[in-house]
């Protein structure tokens, strides 16, 4: 359980202290409108990847977690088709752009319905069970914006587990600081839904409709 008070986590018993938790000046100032800042945003991203709580909590608080959020989405999506645009180009063969632009389409389109029923169906259990605070659309945008843990697909041998880790780290400290889910229990949550979500995707590969050529 936590204390509203001052916000620490205890078992059966808690000497309050009385102190509140420590926010930041920046967390106080209204959320800002909509934007052109993708410098600001892109440190903040940064930030979320590197598990920074007051980062975590600006974002659920920004519309503009979800515009820029999906342009980090699509910048990691698009990292296997570049690669591949990139070898037929070092090869001497033409590049099929047509078809890779569609392929990023459907799998740009693919990654955003998965990222909304892993976030609604994460959101759900952790309501039924951890008595989570926060609400659909906060957590929507904290993750939108963290989304840079896709980035890291681009480095070599390790690169497809370090994104898919940073997948599960990122979940986890949304749902801590946005829901107020305990970090142990968001761990697990996090953890679940990320490995079902896993099996689904590959499911889908395996067994979901050709791609269209």
């Amino acid at each position: 359980m936590r204390c509203d008070l001052c916000g620490l986590e205890y078992g059966l018993s808690h000497n309050c202290a009385g102190i509140s938790p420590l926010v930041l000046p920046g967390e106080l100032a209204a959320p800002p409108g909509l934007r052109f800042a993708p410098f600001y945003y892109l440190e903040e991203s940064f930030k979320i990847l590197t598990w920074n709580d007051a980062a975590v909590r600006r974002a659920a608080k920004d519309n503009n977690s979800l515009v820029y959020g999906f342009s980090i989405l699509a910048l990691g999506t698009a990292v296997p088709f570049e690669f591949l645009l990139l070898r037929n180009w070092g090869l001497g063969y033409e590049a099929p752009w047509k078809l890779a632009g569609l392929r990023f389409g459907q799998t740009l389109a693919t990654v955003l319905v998965w990222i909304i029923l892993q976030i609604g169906l994460s959101h759900v259990l952790a309501k039924i069970f951890f008595d989570a605070e926060g609400s659909y659309i906060e957590l929507m945008r904290a993750y939108m914006l963290g989304q840079m843990f896709r980035w890291l697909a681009v480095i070599p041998v390790v690169g497809g587990l370090l994104a898919g880790l940073g997948g599960i780290a990122t979940l986890m400290i949304v749902f801590e600081e946005v829901d107020k889910v305990e970090r142990m229990k968001a761990f697990m949550l996090a953890a679940a839904i990320g490995i079902i979500f896993w099996i689904g995707t590959i499911w889908v590969t395996t067994n979901g409709p050709r791609p269209i050529h």
